[in-house]
């Protein structure tokens, strides 16, 4: 990594820096979802949590591919956003330990970590978008509409619908089912 002052840091070595980080944040998540979903009741969140290990994996490989064309490895930057957004997680997890309430104290985690994904594959689009690297662009628009629509699902997930209460509701009741 070049320091940022140095006048050849351009906008292509942000973007490689970029794609290493998120790297390691979605490696770094897939094996915590891996960890936590074992403790996990609610069906609904169940699925969520096998659908957001689909994307993840996917996402690992997409970061590689995107590694590739831009002929940097995917390893050597350790994303400290996620490792806080995880460490967080895990002990919400520990403090709950089971139930409805660390259900939903899960689903709390797994959107600031899906938005801290929104925002670093939008910004990663766009860079890529001012680069004219389209490939790379493609890809990161997939993982963002992915990203977006797991969001959209956990929300569900925590809030309900019209004929099915969420695991909010189920915290606040203190009910387990």
């Amino acid at each position: 990594m070049k320091p940022a002052d140095q006048p050849d840091f351009t906008l292509r070595d942000l973007l490689e820096e970029q794609v290493r980080d998120l790297y390691d944040a979605e490696s770094s998540y897939l094996e915590f979802i891996f960890r936590v979903s074992d403790h996990l009741v609610y069906p609904e969140l169940r699925v969520n949590v096998d659908d957001i290990a689909i994307a993840t994996r996917e996402n690992v490989d997409r970061l590689v591919e995107v590694c590739e064309i831009l002929g940097v490895p995917p390893t050597g930057v350790v994303c400290a956003a996620m490792e806080g957004l995880i460490s967080e997680a895990k002990a919400h997890t520990k403090e709950y330990e089971s139930g409805s309430v660390m259900e939903a104290s899960f689903v709390a985690s797994a959107q600031r970590i899906v938005h801290y994904e929104i925002a670093g594959f939008g910004t990663g689009k766009a860079f890529a978008k001012k680069l004219g690297l389209t490939d790379v662009e493609k890809i990161f628009n997939e993982m963002l509409n992915q990203s977006i629509s797991i969001d959209k699902q956990l929300t569900k997930t925590a809030t309900g619908s019209w004929f099915s209460e969420g695991i909010n509701d189920l915290a606040a009741t203190g009910s387990t089912e």
